[in-house]
């Protein structure tokens, strides 16, 4: 996320979080895995309608930092409640959270604007490592969310990070300072697939990986050919001065 907050070092007992999940029992797990994790200023409803409500309240005077909200629908559409949430608050979080989620219907909500998605049933480690990566961004690219064909745009996001792991780990051998950064790279590129996987389109995973597999034929490829363009080139200015 571009802006300030994110940069900014978290004081869970500051933080302000909405929950707004139609389970009591989720709703209860959640808050008491969030009190666990430290954070204090809690408010909860069942539905997104009062959500809205609260968010344009400010119940503590303030605004809310994390909004946890239900993926699916309750008395309203999910993903309408992400775009007006975003309308409202442009400034908080919004996590989506779901036991059994429609992955394109999640995937809409990330376009609407929420930043993350905690699969249920979670712990409070899982919920920590959610809530923060949302802190950092959303989880694709704005090319990535429009993108016209989704899942070559995630196989691309994957075999860029995989194309950086690589080069690291090539320089790595010859200079092992810039080692430092290895634990990054590896991150990026796990995490890049993980997501390839979880959000492609109408959940085929065979097809995603058929299509990396076709990506990676075409980049080789593409690089054969600059390879042989090159040697030819090569070969024509040799040519050239030796007659």
């Amino acid at each position: 996320m571009s802006s300030s907050k994110s940069q900014q070092p978290l004081s869970r007992s500051a933080a302000a979080i909405l929950v707004v999940i139609r389970s009591n029992h989720i709703n209860n797990q959640l808050r008491m895995a969030l009190k666990t994790l430290g954070f204090a200023k809690l408010t909860s409803v069942a539905a997104h309608s009062a959500g809205l409500e609260r968010l344009k309240s400010l119940s503590f005077g303030r605004k809310y930092d994390f909004v946890l909200y239900d993926a699916k629908d309750t008395d309203m559409p999910a993903v309408e409640f992400v775009q007006k949430a975003v309308e409202t608050e442009p400034d908080s979080i919004l996590i989506a959270a779901s036991a059994e989620p429609r992955i394109d219907d999640v995937f809409g909500q990330l376009r609407a604007g929420a930043r993350g998605f905690l699969v249920l049933p979670f712990t409070p480690e899982s919920l920590e490592q959610v809530v923060f990566r949302a802190m950092e961004g959303p989880p694709f690219s704005e090319s990535v969310l429009r993108a016209p064909d989704r899942n070559a745009a995630l196989v691309g996001c994957v075999l860029n990070n995989l194309y950086r792991l690589s080069v690291l780990m090539r320089q790595i051998r010859q200079y092992p300072h810039v080692g430092k950064d290895l634990p990054r790279y590896r991150r990026a590129f796990s995490e890049s697939m993980d997501l390839a996987l979880t959000f492609c389109e109408a959940g085929k995973e065979h097809e995603l990986r058929e299509k990396i597999l076709e990506e990676c034929v075409a980049r080789a490829n593409a690089a054969a050919s600059r390879l042989g363009r090159t040697r030819l080139k090569l070969n024509k200015e040799r040519a050239k001065k030796g007659g």
